[in-house]
């Protein structure tokens, strides 16, 4: 005997079922499921070894941010559907049940991707949102761009815009509406690293301007870091995130940049070495890098600005840091 059909004969129930032990010729054999079952539903269970593996169901994808700083995190995850719901999956596993192609997970500037077994859920129908527990083991914040989420029996694609930070001091929990990214507007992040400035005690901003294939253009003043109370100084990494309307699904053209001293009793320039801007587009997964050609100087709030254009480069230095 090295093999059972198990079926559930009853009407408008779920069972989750982890084992099934049968005594024959006096020996204990054990069959290992762990699964729900769904009325009428049927499978096949090997000895000591559980469900004949099918092809998976869901294929889940988290796109981690580059400006995040876990490098060790636990991640758990519940679909929520129009009728049904799963247990929240435990994506670190990486069992039969819920395989993943990496080795390291949710490590910066990553795509995890998560394959969930039939056996281990069924299918919920229509997505509405999702469910995230983050547990940051080393401490360190952790920022998820996105996630989605593929039912590969119907190819239908469910995404969602995370953008939060999970970590120490912060939450842990969230739960994530479905968007249609046809209809929103589109939600970028910017990432600015300084390499020193001549005046710090000033208050400075960022104008970025971008331009997009379909002729329409934005204008951001970035000045409220995510990552440090006080913007642009020497050695740090800025974090803003941005909306931006009626550019659906068109590529970036050009950026330029000027740097601003909002200080009313600013007297001197201010220097500002930039190493490099990052602009993700959230939504299309596209990533822009680039780096100034030159030293900024400092402009007066209360005069014209004068742009410069930013020179794009392939990626990020070798290290996010230098």
């Amino acid at each position: 005997l090295s093999l059972v059909h198990v079926k559930l004969d009853a009407n408008n129930v779920r069972w989750k079922l982890n084992s099934i032990e049968l005594e024959y010729e006096k020996n204990i054999l054990n069959f290992p499921i762990h699964r729900w079952l769904d009325s009428n539903q049927s499978f096949n269970v090997l000895l000591n070894q559980g469900p004949i593996q099918l092809a998976s169901i869901y294929t889940i994808i988290v796109r981690t941010g580059t400006i995040s700083s876990s490098t060790q995190l636990d991640m758990h995850l519940a679909l929520i559907g129009d009728g049904a719901s799963t247990l929240p999956f435990h994506l670190n596993s990486n069992s039969n049940l819920i395989h993943s192609t990496n080795n390291h997970l949710f490590q910066s500037g990553s795509k995890n991707l998560f394959y969930i077994s039939s056996f281990h859920s069924i299918d919920i129908g229509q997505l509405f949102h999702i469910q995230i527990w983050c547990n940051s083991i080393d401490k360190l914040p952790y920022y998820c761009e996105s996630i989605e989420v593929i039912n590969n029996f119907n190819d239908k694609k469910y995404f969602f815009l995370v953008n939060h930070w999970f970590g120490p001091n912060l939450e842990e929990y969230l739960s994530v509406p479905l968007i249609n990214r046809n209809e929103e507007s589109n939600m970028f992040t910017i990432s600015i690293k300084t390499i020193d400035i001549s005046k710090s005690d000033d208050e400075h901003l960022v104008l970025i301007y971008i331009e997009f294939a379909n002729g329409k253009s934005h204008e951001e003043a970035l000045h409220s870091s995510e990552t440090h109370q006080i913007p642009f100084r020497k050695d740090n990494i800025d974090f803003f995130p941005v909306t931006i309307d009626n550019v659906n699904d068109n590529e970036i053209t050009n950026v330029k940049v000027c740097f601003v001293n909002k200080s009313k009793e600013n007297k001197t320039e201010t220097e500002w070495n930039c190493a490099w801007i990052e602009i993700r587009d959230i939504f299309y997964q596209r990533n822009y890098v680039y780096k100034p050609s030159k030293i900024f100087i400092s402009h007066a709030n209360n005069k014209p600005y004068d742009y410069l254009n930013l020179e794009q480069i392939i990626d990020l230095p070798c290290s996010k840091n230098d």
